[in-house]
């Protein structure tokens, strides 16, 4: 009980974010409100992702761009509708993510794009697998700009084991890039957290100590976690674990403090989604588009109230059963914590009925039907 009470009274940390007496407000109502599983929220998201592009230049297999799916049309964040967004949302987020499942540094206007939202007060993170032309002087642009973490997937030190889920990529050019704009974080005296994302698995793991060494002569930081896979999860024994799961069972947070907006104007339920058919409504690209005028519109729309509902109650019938968010793993754990506490049980006895790697493939296997 009193954990719980100090993690919901803990202020959020996140790195080059400025703290401003609307974002702190915003920030605990929205925390009232999930408590409560309020349907139709007064509060915003507190952190924000876009998709700036969707393209991709690399072919990792556990990734729908990489495989080839395509869940809408191919391109970039449109200014207009970006911007938008940050007028609507700016003064209540503390994050704004540039990436989901696209490469965010080919999208031409991403330093301006970084560059307004730090003039915010807002932290910005961008994830790119580097792989690809770079110079110095769009290095001492990228971080001239504010950008707050820049984390670089490479996984392996060595470009046969590197190569083996980073398809297409080039090991020996995703480090150059990064000594660019390690050099250029000492030049501008930058706060930048600069990190080597290393996903493991069975064909890189013995790279790991090597690995490390290079990011400590970069000078990154090494951040190593277990690898998605398709299919069964690989050494359930390993030491290595997970990215980003919560520690106790919740209320899933995209449907109260986080929102996803990809490149067409979708907003989908969370970060896991890809098709267009799983969006909870779409933005108006342009003034004068079809589609919702503000965010909020969509955020306290019929798709979201109705997967906010389904944590009070887990029923659903026609067409409301086909949100992504009814079958969802998070959804269906919170149930069964609320029935496995009511009977006594705490967080050490429960189990959630799904492996982490089981809740990947539940997004990754699904596939709209299209005509």
């Amino acid at each position: 009980m009193l954990a719980g009470l100090r993690e919901a009274l803990a202020p959020p940390e996140f790195h080059g974010a400025r703290w401003t007496a609307r974002r702190l407000a915003n920030f605990y109502l929205s925390r009232w409100e999930e408590a409560r599983g309020r349907t139709v929220l007064a509060s915003r998201p507190i952190k924000l992702t876009i998709e700036a592009t969707s393209a991709c230049n690399l072919r990792c297999p556990a990734c729908f761009t990489g495989a080839g799916e395509v869940g809408r049309p191919r391109g970039g964040m449109a200014p207009d509708l970006f911007r938008g967004l940050l007028d609507e949302l700016g003064p209540y987020l503390f994050e704004l993510e540039f990436y989901n499942w696209g490469e965010p540094l080919l999208h031409k206007p991403i330093v301006g794009m970084i560059a307004d939202t730090h003039a915010r007060g807002i932290a910005t993170t961008v994830s790119t697998n580097f792989s690809f032309p770079w110079d110095a002087e769009r290095a001492e642009h990228l971080v001239a700009a504010g950008l707050s973490v820049l984390g670089v997937s490479i996984d392996g030190a060595r470009q046969e084991s590197y190569q083996q889920y980073r398809v297409g990529g080039d090991l020996d050019l995703v480090l150059r890039n990064c000594r660019l704009v390690a050099d250029a974080k000492r030049r501008l005296g930058s706060s930048l957290r600069l990190i080597w994302e290393f996903h493991a698995f069975p064909h890189n793991v013995d790279d790991v100590p090597a690995a490390r060494a290079l990011a400590d002569e970069i000078g990154m930081e090494f951040i190593p976690s277990k690898g998605w896979v398709v299919g069964e999860e690989w050494d359930p024994q390993s030491p290595y674990r997970f990215l980003w799961l919560p520690s106790s069972p919740r209320r899933c947070w995209f449907l109260w403090r986080q929102a996803v907006v990809n490149n067409d104007g979708g907003v989908a339920p969370c970060c896991g989604t890809f098709y267009r058919e799983d969006d909870m409504g779409h933005l108006a690209v342009r003034a004068g588009d079809l589609g919702s005028q503000t965010f909020r519109e969509v955020w306290n729309g019929a798709r979201f109230r109705k997967a906010r509902g389904f944590y009070r109650r887990y029923e659903a019938q026609g067409d409301d059963a086909k949100l992504i968010c009814f079958d969802c793993p998070a959804t269906k754990a919170w149930h069964g914590w609320t029935r496995h506490r009511a009977a006594g049980g705490d967080v050490a006895t429960f189990d959630p009925g799904y492996t982490p790697n089981q809740a990947f493939n539940f997004f990754f296997e699904r596939r709209p039907t299209r005509s």
